[in-house]
């Protein structure tokens, strides 16, 4: 089990503390605290939110996968995404390395309960900006299965392109550019 003082030694070698707060009309988006890990844990171990991510995180790998979260490399962010009006946690967002290494990848996992509710297309929309506008990145890749229609209406809503398709994971792969 994660201990909260195991966290905050992790978060000061992190340059998470620094991430950008980011809002929308409806949301903020901030740096990973503490206190998030409980939340952290739910969202990774969640059969639905993790149907197209592998399946969710064996509770044995959770600790290590959630301590993750925390340290990351200088050119990757992490936000938790809550609601302006109860502080109620919705979702993580990242910016993270791509696999095959040359771009940043734009990803991002909800909460079920926060489904269908215009979350995710907000703040996706206000991390895109960011990456573009602020970090003046050239361009910012998302990948999803196929399979996950929500998300690749998502991604297509967003405005990004289908660049192109892979077979990674034993699915099918979409891989979307801005």
């Amino acid at each position: 089990m994660i201990h909260f003082s195991d966290i905050q030694s992790q978060t000061k070698q992190s340059h998470s503390m620094t991430i950008r707060h980011l809002e929308t009309a409806r949301l903020h988006l901030r740096g990973l605290l503490p206190t998030d890990t409980s939340f952290i844990n739910e969202l990774i171990g969640h059969e639905e939110v993790r149907r197209f991510l592998g399946g969710p995180v064996p509770a044995i790998r959770r600790d290590a996968v959630v301590s993750s979260y925390f340290m990351v490399d200088e050119r990757e962010m992490i936000w938790l995404a809550e609601t302006k009006d109860f502080d109620q946690p919705l979702g993580l967002l990242f910016i993270s390395n791509h696999r095959e290494g040359e771009d940043l990848e734009l990803s991002y996992q909800f909460h079920p309960d926060s489904w269908g509710l215009g979350y995710a297309i907000e703040a996706t929309k206000r991390v895109l900006e960011y990456a573009l506008n602020d970090m003046r990145l050239e361009r910012l890749i998302a990948e999803t299965q196929s399979a996950n229609i929500a998300s690749c209406r998502l991604l297509e809503r967003l405005g990004m392109k289908e660049l192109r398709r892979v077979q990674r994971f034993g699915a099918e792969q979409v891989i979307y550019t801005s």
